[in-house]
């Protein structure tokens, strides 16, 4: 007969984390690292930029570990490292848009949706989400991708689950409207 291995919890895990144990960590990330890949890729765009970050928050919270108190779960805390990662991502990158137009007002940097020539609803989908607002986008991509009630994005994001709410709600109100305004053309 075989002898079942319990796979420990991510709270022993943790634990042993915190304790020193790099074995115990690069078990950690293997858990994570998937999540919070495709957690960055869909807030960043793109996969260079979401590596970048994915690396970066693994990186805090190797370093920030200790400081974990264990009052929310480890995978909101985790999701709230990646999250914050990726906000500042995306103002580096706003900040970095605004000097380039500075130093070229003519040059233009958007990627415009032709409905006429494609009908890839995803990549819509991806140029509607870049220009959501930073809150907006990670409640949005929090709630209506990664599955999240607005309880768990408040604790998160460090808001209030009204203002998580009306995030999403903007969020698909923007959506909406860009949506309508590809189908005029």
């Amino acid at each position: 007969m075989e002898e079942t291995v319990e796979k420990p919890s991510v709270t022993e895990v943790v634990n042993r984390c915190r304790n020193g144990s790099r074995s115990s960590f690069r078990e950690l990330y293997e858990l994570y690292k998937d999540r919070m890949y495709s957690l960055c890729v869909r807030m960043l765009g793109n996969t260079e930029d979401a590596e970048d970050a994915l690396q970066e928050t693994f990186v805090r919270v190797f370093r920030s570990l200790g400081g974990f108190r264990g009052e929310s779960s480890f995978h909101t805390w985790l999701y709230r490292i990646a999250t914050n990662t990726c906000i500042e991502h995306l103002r580096k990158r706003k900040r970095e848009y605004s000097d380039e137009r500075l130093d070229d007002p003519e040059q233009e940097i958007t990627i415009p949706y032709d409905p006429e020539h494609t009908d890839d609803l995803k990549l819509f989908i991806e140029h509607a989400l870049e220009k959501l607002p930073n809150g907006c986008k990670s409640v949005f991509i929090l709630h209506a991708v990664e599955g999240f009630k607005h309880r768990e994005i408040a604790e998160m994001l460090d808001i209030t689950e009204g203002t998580s709410k009306s995030q999403l709600s903007l969020a698909k109100e923007h959506l909406r409207k860009q949506l309508l305004s590809s189908m005029e053309v």
